[in-house]
């Protein structure tokens, strides 16, 4: 099932400054895969099979841009008998460190997460840095959409509200937001620094455009017309005229929106993870979750095993242990959602388990104009904010 009903600048300066490096220094470069990592991905082999040559290989390492990879590791290693240690890196670093290592071929990270699928694909998996790798077992409840590269989890970002002042969300159609009646009462993320919306932006262009002009026909009762090149670009091209909050983070916007004592809160859009300060902070933060077409969108993580590992078994295993309801418990109970279908959602202070069916997903299918446009949503952002 596709569950469609689905920055730029500072991440090509890390690649490109990690493959100058390379060329400078005259570094030939790194292999496609090594030789014993060639060999363990190319085999279908059975989970037992992994485990089985798992155990003669060495520690393994495991990037991720959350804490709770360290427990994760912790457990993976008690649940099979092997050392793992998990390390915090945030986007930008995995990248740059997973760059380097293979440069190197001083391989840490034997297992890496990165939110950045665009550059994974355009850059990471050209250079032979990583390889993807999708375990046969679970590869059927894996949609195919979230495959090439694998996705591990999503990451939710929900259009919330203030409940305190409301009893219900006060829009029901994204193209309000765009109204003069919403005009500076719009919190999100600075999308120019943000490469998940430019991204979100691009797959809602490639994938979510007759949604969004069955959304624009049912507030105003007329279909859209346009000058630009979808109605994803008219949409935020208009929200971006509309004088929306812009913040630093989502952290940010979950204060704007959900702070106690205001007597006009924005709406705004919010990662599920910050629905925790309802019990943290007191903030009174509500989901929009029947907001025409989609009550928010969840941007992709994907997770990748370094090319040139020398446990490559061990690091199989990791991705398989990591797409499991066990394996991946700590990450999806603030709300991520696994890309296993298998896996069943936990309640969370979002209810993201109520609201799977009405977000917008990637599709790995468009990762190739979401590299390639990041720019031009960029430029439609800022021009049409003046």
């Amino acid at each position: 099932m596709i569950r469609h009903t689905r920055a730029a600048g500072a991440t090509a300066a890390v690649l490109g400054v990690a493959l100058a490096a390379s060329a400078c220094a005259g570094q030939a470069p790194a292999p496609t895969v090594a030789d014993t990592s060639s060999d363990a991905f190319s085999k279908d082999l059975t989970l037992d099979e992994i485990v089985e040559r798992a155990q003669d290989e060495d520690p393994i390492t495991i990037y991720d841009g959350t804490s709770k990879v360290e427990e994760m590791a912790e457990a993976f290693g008690e649940a099979y008998g092997l050392k793992a240690t998990g390390v915090k890196a945030d986007a930008s670093e995995v990248i740059e460190k997973t760059t380097r290592e293979a440069q190197s071929g001083n391989i840490v990270g034997d297992v890496v997460t990165i939110k950045d699928l665009p550059a994974l694909k355009s850059q990471l998996v050209p250079s032979g840095f990583v390889t993807t790798w999708v375990p046969s077992d679970l590869a059927p409840s894996i949609d195919e959409s979230m495959r090439d590269p694998l996705v591990l989890i999503t990451d939710p970002s929900i259009f919330a509200y203030n409940s305190e002042v409301h009893d219900t969300c006060p829009v029901d159609n994204v193209w309000q937001l765009t109204e003069p009646e919403w005009r500076g009462e719009v919190a999100t993320e600075d999308p120019v620094g943000s490469s998940a919306k430019l991204d979100w932006f691009s797959q809602l262009a490639q994938f979510g455009d007759d949604e969004l002009r069955a959304a624009y026909e049912a507030e105003f009762g007329e279909e859209l017309e346009t000058e630009l090149d979808s109605a994803a670009a008219e949409w935020v091209a208009r929200l971006a005229a509309n004088e929306p909050i812009l913040t630093k983070s989502s952290e940010e916007a979950s204060e704007a929106v959900g702070a106690l004592g205001q007597d006009d809160p924005p709406v705004g859009l919010v990662a599920s993870a910050k629905f925790r300060n309802i019990d943290e902070k007191g903030y009174a933060l509500a989901t929009c979750d029947e907001l025409d077409p989609w009550a928010g969108f969840a941007s992709p993580k994907a997770i990748a095993i370094a090319s040139g590992t020398d446990s490559p078994y061990s690091a199989m295993l990791y991705v398989h242990y990591a797409l499991t309801q066990e394996g991946i418990a700590p990450q999806i109970a603030d709300g991520k959602i696994s890309s296993n279908a298998d896996v069943v959602q936990p309640e969370d202070p979002a209810h993201i388990g109520d609201l799977v069916d009405e977000l917008f997903f990637f599709d790995n299918a468009g990762l190739d104009a979401d590299w390639a446009d990041r720019e031009v949503w960029q430029d439609l952002w800022r021009t049409s904010s003046r």
